[in-house]
């Protein structure tokens, strides 16, 4: 899941910049798979350095709280790294901020929403992006043809479907195919796929050309191969705290098309990457933890269907654009960068 994603990307960082440090493998709470044991070699049992950097986000605080102890938190330094997703940070997650000295963030997006309700400082320390790829995985494991540019959306139901929105890019996908004849196929990755989730991408997407829907588990090395196989990953995203995916994707020179709205837009901008227009609306309804009167972006499907087109015909444009996203993620956004970063901040504060 996301968090856990954080924390193991916090470790390269921390890793890089030759902090020592230790992880405590909290699962409180915690409903996503335990699958990823790249970084059991640091567990420890229980914290001893001076600094605790807690990847529990806001709303679970008061669990871990509970779960680990005062003692864990006594006469240490205590940050949260947090992620949410809209402008207004929620004041049912205030409990939160009691037991933190500060808050990171990823992104400016989530900086300003927390920033807004936070009575300790909210600092934005990016995630440090490495995306390791094994050998032998390719467009075959998945099933996928060779010679076709695929398009790749993938997401997470336990992320909320509404937000991810990847049925905006299966309605960009078909108008680019029956507008414009499009030669190229989507692939739809979906993570702990829900049946009627399932049933209805099934049904969206029955009588298209070239659609391939990938609904079983992936280990994170199939996933990153998945990337890299294929020719573009799109999120028309209606909001994001970061945009994992899309950072990756850049990562390995890929060309990306997302919505230029919230978390993303700290690595994306039109000199990099296809920055889908959008216009801002209320959400209307719950969707967990996401309230009726807050809003979110309604991405232009015309312009990501522009973007489809473009990208598959002008190969130039392509490469030069893919190019430069890869620039940004690997100058600015590296576990070398993000860990030059901590140092700092934590010398700053005089705990290093």
């Amino acid at each position: 899941m996301g968090v856990g994603e954080s924390c193991r990307l916090a470790a390269g960082a921390i890793r890089s910049a030759d902090i020592p440090f230790g992880i405590v493998n909290y699962e409180a709470g915690n409903y996503a798979r335990n699958g990823d044991r790249s970084w059991v070699w640091k567990e420890i049992a229980a914290p001893f350095y001076n600094v605790n950097l807690f990847h529990v986000n806001a709303d679970q605080m008061s669990l871990a709280w509970r779960t680990i102890g005062e003692e864990t938190a006594r006469g240490r330094y205590n940050i949260g790294y947090w992620h949410w997703e809209l402008p207004e940070f929620p004041d049912e997650y205030a409990e939160g901020f009691r037991h933190l000295n500060e808050i990171w963030v990823p992104t400016k997006f989530i900086q300003a929403s927390v920033t807004a309700k936070s009575p300790v400082p909210v600092v934005r320390i990016p995630h440090g992006i490495r995306v390791d790829v094994p050998d032998g995985i390719n467009r075959q494991t998945f099933g996928l043809p060779d010679r076709l540019f695929l398009f790749l959306c993938m997401y997470d139901t336990f992320s909320f479907s509404p937000r991810k929105n990847p049925f905006a890019v299966i309605e960009a996908y078909k108008r680019a195919i029956r507008q414009e004849g499009l030669p190229a196929g989507l692939v739809i990755k979906v993570n702990n796929p829900d049946p009627q989730e399932v049933a209805k991408l099934r049904e969206t997407l029955a009588g298209e050309p070239n659609v391939f829907l990938i609904d079983r588990v992936l280990g994170r090395g199939e996933a990153n191969a998945l990337i890299r196989a294929v020719d573009c990953v799109v999120s028309l995203h209606r909001s994001e705290g970061f945009g994992l995916p899309l950072a990756e994707a850049m990562y390995l020179g890929k060309p990306v098309i997302g919505t230029n709205w919230s978390g993303n837009t700290d690595f994306m901008d039109a000199s990099n990457s296809c920055a889908v227009q959008y216009r801002l609306v209320r959400i209307g309804r719950d969707y967990g933890p996401y309230k009726a009167h807050q809003y979110w972006a309604d991405p232009d499907l015309e312009h990501a269907s522009y973007y489809m087109c473009k990208l598959v015909r002008d190969a130039q444009w392509r490469a030069e654009l893919a190019a430069a996203g890869q620039r940004t993620i690997r100058t600015y956004f590296s576990p070398d960068a993000v860990g030059k970063a901590i140092r700092e901040r934590l010398a700053g504060l005089r705990l290093l």
